[in-house]
């Protein structure tokens, strides 16, 4: 499935996690799509022990969804980047924001 994200439009393709508690994604991609945020510091440890820093809070960012539909999510942004196949993480918050079910 592909969302776009931001003003203009970024296409993104994500990953739908059941098991996570945030909404994230990378700082590159932030950029790109212009959001508007604000300074957090938050160390988010991770599977196997690695750890990752989330640095930016995007609140209420308006997204479309491959079916047209638009919705509001918050995102955790990271600082790192993200050289991937999928470029964010939608977890728990945006299923239960959105009613959806699995």
């Amino acid at each position: 499935m592909e969302i776009f994200i931001g003003k203009e439009e970024y296409p993104i393709r994500e990953l739908v996690d059941t098991g996570d508690d945030l909404n994230i994604i990378p700082e590159d991609i932030e950029i790109k799509a212009s959001l508007r945020t604000r300074k957090i510091n938050i160390k988010l440890r991770e599977i196997g022990g690695h750890s990752t820093l989330l640095v930016e809070l995007s609140e209420l960012t308006p997204i479309i969804l491959a079916s047209g539909e638009e919705t509001k999510i918050h995102f955790f942004i990271e600082n790192r980047y993200i050289f991937r196949s999928v470029h964010i993480v939608l977890g728990r918050p945006f299923l239960a924001d959105n009613n959806i079910r699995l």
